[in-house]
């Protein structure tokens, strides 16, 4: 049977938006999973791959919402690896946002969803170098669900993924303190090379 908004929020209720354990550390690249190649939309309206190919990065932290109200959570993970990557070449911020419903993927309220991604708060250039990239995918998301283990939509997942798109580290929910220091140390172990 479909899970639905209601099954969603008493998971989210008994699991605090904890799906799953966050990673204590990189899983190896040879088991890693790749994420599904998927049009996305940036919020200029142009459509590219994601996730990126021929690119440079060697770490990038995937922050996923299908809901508004996830984002406070995903702040808790977006933060520190931010703080800890700013000034490094190789790494990149994607703040996805799953558009799923079929009235949200139609005009006017594909646009303004889109207008969002324009007018989503930053950090002053001069205070962080590292700028999270906004990024929308329309349509079906059940590859990159599955692919991922999101089971609940009412809560933010974030990833870090290696620069040949393997999904190499992931946590859910509000990260505790420990999370965040496991995906500051995971990130820089990806930024040196580290397999």
């Amino acid at each position: 049977m479909k899970r639905g908004y209601f099954d969603d929020f008493k998971d989210l209720k008994e699991t605090q938006g904890r799906m799953f354990q966050a990673s204590e550390q990189l899983s190896p690249a040879g088991t890693s999973p790749h994420l599904p190649p998927m049009a996305v939309v940036e919020p200029g309206g142009a459509e590219v791959l994601f996730p990126p190919s021929q690119d440079s990065m060697r770490v990038g932290l995937l922050c996923i919402a299908f809901r508004a109200g996830a984002e406070d959570k995903l702040r808790s993970w977006s933060e520190p690896f931010r703080e800890a990557m700013q000034g490094r070449s190789g790494a990149r911020w994607f703040d996805m946002s799953l558009v799923e419903s079929v009235v949200m993927r139609i005009w006017p309220f594909k646009q303004m969803i889109l207008r969002s991604g324009l007018t989503k708060p930053t950090a002053p250039a001069e205070a962080c170098q590292l700028q999270p990239e906004h990024i929308f995918h329309f349509g079906d998301a059940t590859e990159i669900r599955r692919v991922l283990g999101m089971t609940n939509r009412l809560t933010g997942y974030a990833y870090l993924i290696d620069g040949k798109g393997r999904v190499r580290w992931r946590g859910s929910g509000q990260a505790t303190a420990a999370e965040a220091e496991n995906l500051v140390a995971c990130s820089k172990e990806l930024l040196s090379g580290g397999d």
